[in-house]
């Protein structure tokens, strides 16, 4: 009999430590790809709040631009220089009962129907 064989035991003692040394490798291997996967994902993070960051600087400088653009005081300089608009007196509005008064649209469109253009 040989003095190294002792047996099943033995054997079995081997392909746990086999078996324990494939899942350290296993375990190594998803470390290392969950790292990655952590990395990236913090520069992704880093990236985007670098972008949100210049995007509400953008928005900020827009909507003070529009503040500018429609204030009052520019646009009433603006009518003057250019347009000279008047505020529009009250006797000048109309309702619709009165623009159809003014504005017959019945008698053109039997006109236009009667010279056959409408049909």
């Amino acid at each position: 009999m040989s003095a190294r064989y002792l047996g099943p035991a033995r054997a079995a003692r081997r392909m746990s430590w086999f078996i324990l040394f494939l899942v350290g490798v296993g375990l190594t291997v998803t470390l290392y790809f969950v790292k990655t996967h952590a990395q990236s994902a913090r520069r992704d993070v880093r990236v985007l709040t670098k972008s949100i960051a210049t995007e509400a600087a953008a928005i900020r400088v827009l909507r003070a631009e529009l503040a500018y653009l429609e204030s009052p005081a520019r646009l009433s300089e603006l009518n003057d220089v250019h347009l000279n608009l008047t505020p529009v007196d009250p006797s000048q509005e109309r309702n619709a009962n009165e623009i159809e008064l003014l504005f017959p649209l019945n008698e053109a469109m039997s006109e236009v129907k009667s010279d056959g253009v409408g049909q």
